[in-house]
């Protein structure tokens, strides 16, 4: 650190968790679906011997987990930019750009994949 404080060595770094460690989970959170929908598609085209219904078809979907993952999401978010804002002054518009994106990927994934 430098005589004045380490508070750009701090910023650089928070820059990287939050940008890094959000568009890792927002990748993590399209493709993931994507990869077990395929999975499923995969076993749906395998032939069988009897057909199934429509609830037996809807029972396969992924199951829902709830929202504590995603809330647990907005709670670490919103510790990093409140302690840190000093340090990382726009934090607060990743933050922003993140929940829009996330706002979008959540509705998808309730809608589409379970």
């Amino acid at each position: 650190c430098t005589q004045g404080g380490c508070l750009m060595e701090l910023a650089i770094q928070l820059g990287i968790i939050m940008i890094g460690k959000q568009a890792l989970s927002n990748i993590q959170e399209v493709m993931l679906p994507k990869i077990l929908a395929l999975y499923q598609r995969w076993q749906v085209s395998i032939p069988k011997t009897k057909s199934t219904t429509q609830w037996e078809d809807d029972f396969k979907h992924i199951p829902f987990g709830g929202l504590f993952e995603e809330y647990l999401e907005m709670v670490l978010q919103f510790g990093f930019i409140t302690i840190f804002v000093a340090a990382f002054p726009v934090a607060p518009f990743f933050a922003l750009i993140n929940n829009w994106i996330e706002i979008r990927l959540d509705a998808s994934k309730l809608v589409c994949a379970t």
